[in-house]
């Protein structure tokens, strides 16, 4: 027997011990699960499912193009197959190598930051690189027509090629790069480390600025600024980045001040124009730090605001211009029909006569409290954004248009009144306001007025009336609202925007309350609001249907109406307290044998035949009820 045992037990053992290698051997390790791919409604393959560090893209998934956001997917190394026209990366911020297909024609990379090292196809023609910080060198394929690469801080070397068209560059502190000579569009904040081959026929250097055609088309950043000889034009806000430029120097060979030419050069204090000027385009000298500036007798051509944002003096040199006279300090026309420029230090606006047009910009900056538009002038399209002392505008009897766009964005935020001349026959004002002659029309508020009532007759407010042009308080870093007090008026209807108000007071069941309701439908930032009538007047509105016959077993609703503007609720909570633009609806019946009642929906249910009376009572916030009966005969 004990021979046997332990026969049986050597065997046992056995077996367990051949079953354990059998498991083992045969045993599969969990795999990852498969990395797949998602193409949406338009063709793009745009989400990668179970991505590893390093995913290659199929060229078989029936898609034209790559639009990738990596996020935090972990993907180190990303390699794209042929198929695809169009690849766009973006938040890669682990992506470190890139493989594009050959066949790809257009690329968009924007925020790959650890992004080291690029590999191009040759069918390439459109490149754009945003924030690609680690990026040190890049060979840029001979097919591509247009470059642009912004904020790749560590970026030293680019092989341009001919065959560009465009090139664009910006934040890229450590770039030295040579333009080619097919490039005729280049921008950049920066040509300090550019240089542009000889046989470019667009553009050259010169001191650290661009040239193009003869005009100085971006000024170097540094205190003087020599510009050209030959230059014919100063480009298009050609110093808007010029921050550093004190003195300006500008040879007898430019004509032209093109819009806003010195604008943004806030430092440049000498400004010695050229002998040949003959065009000043409008924002010429925009915020130029020169306390004066003399024009050439030469110059035959000004802009309507060719001395917009300027608050220096003007002068003419040996006091003539055939186009342009002085007068007290102010530039006009020499007709004196249009004003060009008012002295900034004058407080009050003393014209001559014969002045009927105003240049939009030529008062702005002045240091009016209260500005009287004297009699004569026609139009009124002002720019009076800096005016920053102005309380009260005054329109006189000739006025027959004003901008009321200018009146919504362009005045200061301390204006607080509009005055019409009682015999004026477009305009008239009233409570600060600007209507219209018959006051059908609301054109204007002014910022600073917060308190605002249309007057009755009213019957259309202008969009641009209350516009929120609120303002960012940077003292105490917080944005603030305009924030009006509205009350309006049953007769108006038309209103499409409320931005710039709080709350509104506004007739119940009118059309003027549905245009409160309506906008708060749409809108992102709704208005509080609030009828003017009484809780009673507010409860005699509603209507309730006629009495009601009713076969045994059937079900009907107790029909009511209600104005425009109310909102029926289920129950008065405290957030209700201080308004009166809900009611609450409850329902009771005196013989529920015969018709018994749902207390909130007013559904009847007929459960044998006689007479009942169902009872709706309609409460407000205040207390205030009404109850209306309904007879109720079951057949």
């Amino acid at each position: 027997m004990r021979r046997s045992l332990k026969k049986a037990v050597a065997f046992l053992t056995f077996l367990a011990m051949t079953l354990q290698i059998f498991v083992v051997n045969d045993a599969v390790p969990a795999s990852a699960a498969e990395t797949t791919f998602e193409v949406d409604e338009w063709g793009y393959v745009s989400t990668i499912i179970n991505p590893a560090p390093s995913v290659t893209i199929p060229g078989d998934l029936d898609a034209d193009y790559v639009s990738l956001g990596l996020y935090e997917t972990g993907i180190k190394s990303l390699t794209i197959e042929n198929g695809y026209t169009s690849v766009s990366i973006y938040d890669g911020d682990q992506l470190e190598e890139l493989a594009l297909p050959k066949s790809v024609d257009s690329v968009y990379i924007s925020y790959a930051p650890n992004l080291k090292k690029i590999t191009f196809g040759n069918s390439l023609s459109y490149l754009y690189l945003y924030n690609c910080a680690a990026l040190e060198e890049l060979d840029v394929p001979a097919s591509v027509t247009s470059l642009s690469v912004e904020f790749c801080e560590n970026l030293k070397t680019l092989n341009l090629k001919k065959g560009l068209q465009d090139y664009s560059q910006w934040n890229c502190p450590k770039l030295k790069v040579t333009i080619p000579s097919t490039v005729s569009y280049l921008n950049s904040d920066d040509y300090t480390n550019m240089t542009i081959s000889a046989d470019n026929p667009y553009y050259e250097l010169y001191d650290g600025s661009l040239y193009r055609d003869e005009t100085l088309v971006v000024a170097a950043n540094k205190p003087v600024l020599n510009v050209k000889e030959g230059t014919k034009a100063i480009g298009g806000w050609a110093l808007c980045n010029a921050y550093a430029v004190t003195t300006i120097n500008l040879p007898d060979s430019v004509e032209v001040l093109e819009w806003g030419a010195f604008s943004g050069a806030s430092k440049a204090k000498k400004i010695k124009l050229s002998k040949g000027l003959v065009c000043i385009y409008s924002y010429a000298f925009d915020g130029v730090a020169a306390d004066t500036i003399e024009i050439p007798s030469s110059v035959t051509y000004f802009d309507w605001d060719a001395f917009g944002g300027y608050k220096g003096s003007i002068s003419l040199q040996n006091g003539y211009n055939s186009e342009i006279t002085s007068y007290k300090g102010g530039i006009y026309s020499n007709d004196m029909s249009l004003l060009y420029y008012y002295p900034k230090n004058k407080e009050t606006l003393v014209l001559p006569k014969s002045v009927i047009s105003l240049a939009s910009s030529s008062l702005n900056g002045c240091l009016f409290k209260e500005l009287d538009i004297p009699e004569g002038i026609g139009e009124v399209n002002l720019d009076l954004s800096e005016c920053k002392k102005l309380k009260s505008i005054n329109f006189p009897s000739t006025v027959w248009w004003i901008d009321t766009w200018s009146l919504a964005y362009r005045t200061p935020k301390c204006l607080s009144k509009y005055t019409v001349a009682t015999d004026n026959p477009y305009y008239s004002s009233s409570g600060g306001c600007l209507y219209s002659k018959d006051k059908e029309y609301l054109f204007a508020v002014p910022y600073a007025k917060k308190d605002v009532k249309v007057v009755r007759g009213c019957v259309t407010i202008s969009y641009y009336a209350l516009v929120n042009d609120g303002y960012y308080d940077y003292k105490n870093d917080v944005y603030v609202p305009r924030d009006v007090n509205l009350e309006l008026p049953a007769t108006l209807s038309y209103c499409d925007n409320f931005s710039a108000v709080k709350t509104v007071k506004v007739p119940c069941g009118t059309t003027a309350a549905g245009l409160v309701v309506n906008y708060n439908s749409w809108s992102w930032a709704p208005v509080s609001y609030e009828f003017t009538n009484t809780s009673k007047e507010i409860l005699g509105m509603i209507e309730v249907g006629d009495d009601m016959q009713i076969k045994k077993g059937n079900k009907a609703t107790v029909y009511y109406t209600y104005p425009t503007g109310l909102t029926m609720v289920e129950k008065l909570t405290a957030a209700y307290d201080d308004t009166n633009t809900v009611c609450k609806v409850s329902y009771s019946s005196n013989k529920k044998s015969v018709a018994k009642v749902n207390s909130k929906t007013g559904e009847v249910t007929a459960l044998k035949k006689g007479k009942a009376t169902i009872t709706a009572k309609f409460e407000m916030p205040d207390g205030k009820t009404r109850k209306v009966k309904v007879k109720v005969t079951v057949k």
